[in-house]
């Protein structure tokens, strides 16, 4: 019987991968490994020449097998990376993107001071527990309308030690925070679903039939969420406030113009994501 080396593992996934049409391939091949020997892909490359035996070998095919059948690399190992922290993610939850990464540098970058956020449509809190961990002295009030997602986030407060800094409630968008005794907010920011139920076939197979569509979807047009938190947010927003949110790539003007022509608003800015795509509206409250 054959003996298999890291290196061959590697190569023959990546191979087995792309013939199933995975553009990740290279990727996911070495993220299953090192989920499967529990080590990082630097020791994996490290140790390219080592031999993989029962039972690895057999839970490694067993993971591959799964990722074939389009399920999601980062549900297979319950794990997502973003803002360099890890986060445990399960099909409870949307997969945290990368471009979302640029929502949380830009509030990092824009405020200085010690500030009330709050986060709507949480999900695994990944955008809140990325900004508590990088400013401790911010106090974060995260929702979502999913109470099984609430319960991934509380647990990924648990793994990077800020329980105390975010509180969790649940319902639909701004109806738990009513009943908060809370002043208003300096920012209020989300990604919101966005996409339009018109626009399910252009999604790729992982994604539609394996995240939460209560994340992914609002509406035909994708805007019926986006447009109820341009409307609601100047309510809950100090005077200067900042409502910061992800929208889809085809959406931005549509989106300017339900903010510009909201009298709430005083100004806003465009934000595009790292492909040059409009991906973030940034609007300032007037009062």
């Amino acid at each position: 019987m054959k003996t298999w080396t890291v290196i061959e593992l590697v190569e023959w996934t990546t191979k087995f991968f792309e013939s199933f049409g995975i553009l990740s391939a290279r990727l996911d091949a070495e993220l299953l490994l090192s989920h499967v020997l529990k080590k990082d892909r630097l020791q994996l490359y490290l140790d390219f020449d080592m031999p993989v035996f029962h039972p690895h070998l057999s839970t490694f095919r067993t993971l591959i097998k799964t990722r074939s059948n389009r399920v999601p690399i980062s549900y297979i190992i319950s794990s997502r990376e973003f803002m360099s922290l890890s986060f445990y993610v399960d099909e409870r939850v949307l997969i945290p993107r990368p471009e979302t990464e640029i929502l949380v540098e830009t509030v990092l970058g824009s405020q200085k001071t010690p500030c009330h956020i709050l986060e709507i449509g949480t999900g695994s809190g990944a955008i809140a527990i990325s900004l508590a961990v990088n400013q401790p002295t911010w106090e974060i009030t995260a929702t979502d309308i999913s109470t099984a997602a609430i319960d991934v986030a509380k647990h990924n407060t648990k793994q990077h030690q800020c329980e105390e800094q975010i509180t969790f409630v649940t319902g639909d968008l701004f109806e738990p925070v009513t009943e908060l005794d809370t002043l208003k907010y300096d920012w209020i920011i989300s990604n919101p679903p966005y996409i339009g139920t018109k626009d399910i076939n252009t999604l790729t197979t992982d994604v539609k039939d394996n995240e939460p569509e209560v994340a992914l979807f609002a509406g035909y047009s994708g805007l019926d969420i986006i447009q109820r938190l341009i409307d609601e947010t100047p309510a809950f927003l100090k005077k200067e406030g900042k409502l910061m949110l992800e929208i889809g790539h085809n959406q931005s003007q549509q989106v300017q113009d339900l903010i510009s022509s909201n009298p709430a608003y005083k100004s806003y800015s465009i934000i595009p994501d790292l492909s040059g795509i409009d991906r973030f509206i940034l609007a300032t409250a007037r009062n």
